[in-house]
């Protein structure tokens, strides 16, 4: 728990540090955006850190570390089948040459990917079990929880990366209040908030007009 509120510490200085008034400004000589615009990516970084902090809370230490290890090491893997979901929708955009046929190849592309992380996310946590000496192997209410934060976190990106970051970040937050205020019901926040961001996607990711530049 230490090492976890060292990170997050660092990671707020270096944030402050970055933001702070009269830092490096672009080329054109114009700041970044204003904060009001910058603040849903932030509440949406609080909820999704919140999570894998929850996460981590499990029997023992050891198994929750691992937890927090595997959702950490997910992240590379998860940005890289986020650019394959964009560029494999870019791609039928230009082939496609009706809506309908749009929607049914963006959601096979969307469960391959995400299917895709959480197998990635499985490897990891029970390879993380394997290597950390007297870890418990985890059991299959703890996978399932930790499969199901995995798929908010990965859909939360995946909207935030088409600018529906405020729904992601609400989402996000209220099932980390959840899991904080009650945290047996940690599966089933996860999961009420993975049914609703994965509607929200299908609402959103299945129209062409999202994918134009």
């Amino acid at each position: 728990m230490t090492l976890l509120l060292t990170s997050l510490a660092a990671s707020v200085v270096l944030a402050a540090l970055v933001l702070r008034p009269g830092a490096r400004r672009g080329a054109a000589g114009r700041g970044g955006p204003p904060r009001a615009a910058s603040l849903p990516y932030g509440l949406f970084g609080l909820g999704s850190g919140l999570l894998v902090l929850r996460a981590g809370v499990g029997d023992t230490a050891v198994g929750g570390a691992g937890a927090v290890i595997a959702l950490t090491l997910s992240m590379g893997p998860a940005e890289w089948l986020l650019h394959r979901f964009r560029d494999g929708s870019l791609t039928r955009l230009r082939t496609l040459t009706t809506a309908r046929e749009f929607r049914r190849a963006v959601t096979g592309t969307l469960v391959l990917c995400l299917g895709g992380y959480l197998t990635v996310l499985l490897v990891l946590a029970l390879a993380a079990s394997l290597a950390w000496p007297g870890a418990p192997w985890p059991t299959l209410p703890r996978l399932v929880t930790l499969l199901l934060t995995g798929t908010v976190l990965w859909l939360g990106l995946l909207l935030q990366a088409f600018g529906a970051v405020l729904s992601a970040a609400t989402v996000c937050l209220l099932a980390a209040a959840a899991q904080s205020v009650e945290p047996v019901a940690g599966p089933v926040a996860a999961g009420g908030a993975a049914v609703v961001l994965a509607a929200l996607t299908c609402v959103l990711l299945v129209r062409p007009t999202a994918h134009r530049a």
